[in-house]
């Protein structure tokens, strides 16, 4: 139903971490979500809770699992 209305067409992941234009956004995001990821690897907890901040502001909400980190946009 969702290809006969053109809906539902991407990848949800896809959908909720931006548009196709905003992929220099997303690498930008993903840098950053790594920075942290390094800084929390390194014990830096100050400058990953100021990478947290800074994406909270650009309006990403940042999911920590077991399996690595996810992001969408809020």
């Amino acid at each position: 139903m969702g290809g006969a209305l053109g809906i539902l067409q991407r990848d949800p992941n896809a959908f909720l971490q931006g548009t196709p234009s905003g992929a220099e956004d997303g690498a930008a995001i993903d840098k950053l979500i790594a920075e942290r990821n390094a800084a929390r690897k390194s014990r830096d907890f100050a400058t990953a809770d100021r990478i947290r901040r800074q994406l909270d502001e650009m309006k990403v909400v940042l999911e920590d699992s077991a399996g690595g980190t996810t992001w969408r946009r809020r």
